[in-house]
């Protein structure tokens, strides 16, 4: 029998705003084999160092239509006030209660002169209140446990021509302290991050430190590490999300994000 499908979905991700680059969001809200096109209530919801978290709903969505928002229309204060990295919220939800939304994709696109990257968020997993994600239901982790499934492995790479950082997104009012490790198997380590501040969203660049045991690869560029970023189960909740980004070690521009 299949469960009911939540009220709301969300996802959690994070955006950029800096000088040379914008955010733009696209999403698609779905419901699998579903043709039907309904009205579909759109809100986002941006927080993080310096603003206090505010949401917009967005006019006009309609179920199997994608959609998407430059982030600075939404939000002005990200057009000259606001610099940084920060988390962003993406809750979709219908007035049809048997409408599931859980397949809905969402995407960031990050936009400078030089290029664009496009990045996947985290699969969208109910939308339920904090207290319930401190202690989840049997049902609410057997959401997160298939929704992380479609998730993708998470690698930390070094080279001449790419460097790798962890951000961790935070949407609570507490602060979340993860368990995160790297290496396979039986050798995998606890990676140090510490906390993320409530409704935050931080980076940390992974020093060279942690490839020091990793065996380098001869590729046509020189020589690469790669090592497996991973996230405890202990800390996937609908309210924390973990992506790998990987930056120009020159101009520190952004060159693609993986979702952990």
């Amino acid at each position: 029998m299949d469960r009911a499908a939540p009220a709301a979905v969300k996802t959690v991700m994070f955006c950029l705003s800096t000088s040379s680059i914008k955010t733009r969001v696209h999403f698609f809200p779905t419901a699998g084999s579903t043709t039907s096109h309904q009205p579909i209530t759109c809100v986002l919801s941006l927080f993080g160092k310096g603003i206090e978290k505010r949401a917009v709903m967005l006019d006009g969505g309609r179920l199997n239509q994608p959609d998407g928002v430059r982030l600075e229309d939404a939000f002005p204060n990200l057009r000259n006030e606001a610099s940084g990295i920060f988390g962003l919220e993406v809750q979709l939800s219908s007035q049809q209660g048997r409408i599931n939304l859980l397949q809905s994709q969402a995407a960031i696109e990050l936009v400078s002169p030089q290029a664009s990257i496009l990045y996947y968020s985290s699969p969208f997993v109910a939308d339920v209140p904090e207290a319930a994600a401190a202690e989840p239901s049997a049902d609410i982790m057997q959401r997160l446990a298939d929704a992380r499934r479609r998730s993708f492995v998470g690698v930390g790479m070094q080279d001449s021509f790419v460097t790798t950082s962890l951000v961790m997104v935070n949407s609570t009012k507490e602060t979340v302290r993860p368990s995160i490790y790297h290496g396979v198997g039986e050798e995998a380590q606890s990676l140090p991050v510490g906390n993320i501040a409530p409704e935050s969203a931080m980076e940390i660049p992974l020093e060279e430190s942690l490839f020091k045991k990793t065996t380098p690869h001869e590729c046509l560029w020189g020589l690469s590490r790669a090592e497996k970023i991973s996230v405890g189960p202990d800390s996937l909740t609908p309210h924390t999300s973990f992506y790998v980004m990987y930056r120009d070690p020159v101009s520190k521009r952004p060159v693609s994000v993986c979702a952990l």
